[in-house]
């Protein structure tokens, strides 16, 4: 709803949002009056509440450049940003190579974005940015501990035969972080390792021989403390996605990181409030 009221000679444009958009812009919502120098206000009501929705390249409001005069955003309401992605998890280790890792879950994305000056913001409402996404778990270790751990069977009528160490399991992806009207997720767990094995030479595979190759594996294994032959260790389970104005957990090794909390309000380069917000603000600050 859009009105424009008339006191000591100065006009104002007013628009009131309604509960549940998404991805508003201000210059759509003032048309050609945007880039006039004339005073403009947005409110969200009390108990009303707008987000950003799809990506967390889309924000709740954006004010982009070229507007004119001046805009106050009144919230008595909630403005809410979108959750970041959880990371990606490890693949397994394969036999004699060195455990992958997860990647980092990505940034909770703003509530409001503002690229022209003369905005001030007046909240007695919630202003949130997204939740960061969980960090994605990295793959257990082979079951060499090293990155040979493969060795021959050089006596009895096994000799000839590998010990094979065991492949390490997949990592668990990361969890999301909550955004408007998506709540945040946990982290998968990780995959469980392989047991170790024997097999042929190079690493390719003659096939499981039963108990009796297994006991001449494990028997050479226990006098030489040189020749590593344990089962693949499971992946590690991804961190947990952040609530609103949090970052994404870390997993356990934190090789690649919870992504950081949204921004309640982003500024571009340049771009200054002209006042500073209070009322009930979470996230990374402008």
């Amino acid at each position: 709803m859009q009105q424009m009221f008339l006191g000591l000679g100065a006009k104002v444009i007013e628009h009131t949002v309604s509960d549940g958009d998404t991805n508003l812009d201000a210059s759509t919502i003032f048309g050609s009056d945007y880039a006039d120098t004339v005073a403009k206000r947005i409110i969200i009501s009390s108990g009303h509440e707008i987000g950003a929705t799809g990506s967390t390249s889309n924000r709740a409001l954006t004010v982009p450049a070229g507007m004119g005069g001046t805009l106050e955003i009144k919230n008595l309401g909630t403005i809410s940003g979108f959750g970041g992605t959880g990371g990606a998890k490890a693949a397994g280790t394969p036999k004699g190579q060195t455990p992958a890792t997860g990647s980092a879950g990505t940034d909770g994305g703003s509530a409001i974005y503002i690229a022209s000056n003369g905005v001030k913001i007046t909240n007695t409402g919630t202003i949130r940015g997204g939740g960061g996404g969980g960090d994605g778990g990295d793959a257990g270790d082979d079951g060499g501990l090293t990155t040979n751990g493969m060795f021959a069977v050089t006596s009895g009528s096994w000799s000839g035969y590998y010990c094979h160490p065991g492949a390490g399991g997949a990592g668990g992806d990361g969890g999301n972080g909550q955004g408007y009207n998506v709540a945040a997720t946990s982290g998968q767990s990780g995959s469980g390792g392989s047991p170790r094995e024997s097999g042929g030479t190079n690493w390719a595979a003659k096939g499981y021989q039963g108990t009796a190759i297994r006991a001449a594996c494990d028997a050479q294994a226990a006098g030489d403390s040189n020749k590593n032959y344990f089962d693949g260790q499971a992946g590690e389970a991804g961190g947990d996605g952040g609530g609103f104005g949090s970052a994404g957990n870390s997993s356990a090794n934190a090789t690649g990181g919870g992504g950081a909390a949204g921004k309640y309000i982003e500024l571009a380069s340049g771009i200054s409030l002209s006042n500073t917000p209070s009322g009930t603000l979470q996230g990374t600050a402008p």
